[in-house]
């Protein structure tokens, strides 16, 4: 699996256990996993006129980054969960995933889960999917089970593909119908930066609406073959298709100075992140990187920015 699943033990307890007349103490040592996350970048997405169901038909290509993020779970008498890092609100996506999964009656223990985060919320790259995804890679391995895609599905649009073991893939439908792809794409060096402000992906969905009243067919797969090509082989493309730019750039015109940035710095590709509000960069070499990261940096409206492995 992707993720990495580092066990540790911790401290030991005792519980007390009656074997006939006789009390005896027994040493019970709670086990914990360590799960790494991942998240996405778009580096294509169209969408499509909204659907009488509510929403909206898209076409992706999604890859597969190493996120900062990972979760801990550690054996308890019921599930619990918390939190360490930039804060979420109301149930996160991790309860959902989590009374899903033990409504299956999986054997699967009982866990409390830290997640820790630290990517920010409205960023685009599918954070909390990516909790998502790791967690049900655990627990149907965990059962001997693969993956229940049609459940990640239930849970958001881009958690099958972070709960699957694909690092490149075409996503159609709502973004859960997925084809692997298979390209060269594990020497490219990704950029990834988050400004200050977020974005609401109802709210840019809204506007799309609104500013294209009228839309067409959704492009072929094909008409995104070339630029992927062009990245494997080190070509710069420039900035990559997404139906969200004319959203971003409408709301905040510092977008124009970041493609600025990518294109003087040498990059071969860069976008938005999803709906925004992220952006990205896919750089051959770390000279180039670096030169971006700098020219961003010294902008006082990017929050943050991180060198993201690229997972091949």
């Amino acid at each position: 699996m992707h993720q990495k699943i580092v066990k540790r033990f911790r401290r030991p307890a005792f519980v007390e256990k009656e074997v006939g007349a006789l009390i005896f103490w027994r040493e019970v040592i709670p086990l914990e996993y360590v799960l790494s996350c991942d998240m996405k970048i778009n580096l294509c997405l169209w969408v499509g006129q909204l659907d009488a169901d509510g929403y909206h038909p898209v076409r992706t290509l999604f890859l597969r980054l190493r996120s900062p993020e990972f979760l801990r779970l550690r054996s308890s008498d019921r599930f619990r969960l918390f939190h360490r890092g930039d804060p979420f609100y109301g149930e996160h996506i991790v309860e959902r995933a989590a009374t899903m999964v033990y409504d299956l009656k999986l054997s699967i223990p009982q866990v409390e889960v830290e997640c820790v985060k630290a990517l920010p919320a409205g960023g685009g790259v599918g954070a909390g999917s990516g909790n998502a995804g790791a967690f049900l890679r655990w627990a149907f391995y965990s059962a001997g089970r693969p993956v229940d895609m049609a459940m990640a599905a239930k849970l958001g649009s881009d958690v099958p593909f972070l709960a699957s073991e694909m690092n490149l893939a075409w996503a159609e439908g709502r973004g859960e119908v997925l084809s692997p792809v298979s390209a060269h794409t594990g020497d490219i060096k990704c950029l990834v930066g988050f400004p200050v402000w977020p974005m609401s992906t109802s709210l840019a969905y809204h506007m799309l609406d609104q500013m294209r009243p009228h839309v067409g067919p959704l492009p072929e797969r094909d008409d995104f073959t070339g630029h992927l090509n062009a990245i494997e082989e080190g070509r710069v493309v420039g900035l990559l298709p997404n139906d969200f730019l004319i959203v971003s750039e409408k709301i905040r015109e510092e977008y124009i100075k970041i493609w600025t940035v990518f294109e003087a710095s040498g990059a071969l590709g860069w976008g938005l992140c999803g709906s925004g509000s992220g952006f990205f960069g896919l750089f051959k070499d770390h000279d180039c990187l670096n030169r971006a990261a700098r020219m961003l940096g010294s902008f006082g409206f990017v929050k943050s920015l991180m060198r993201a492995e690229v997972i091949q």
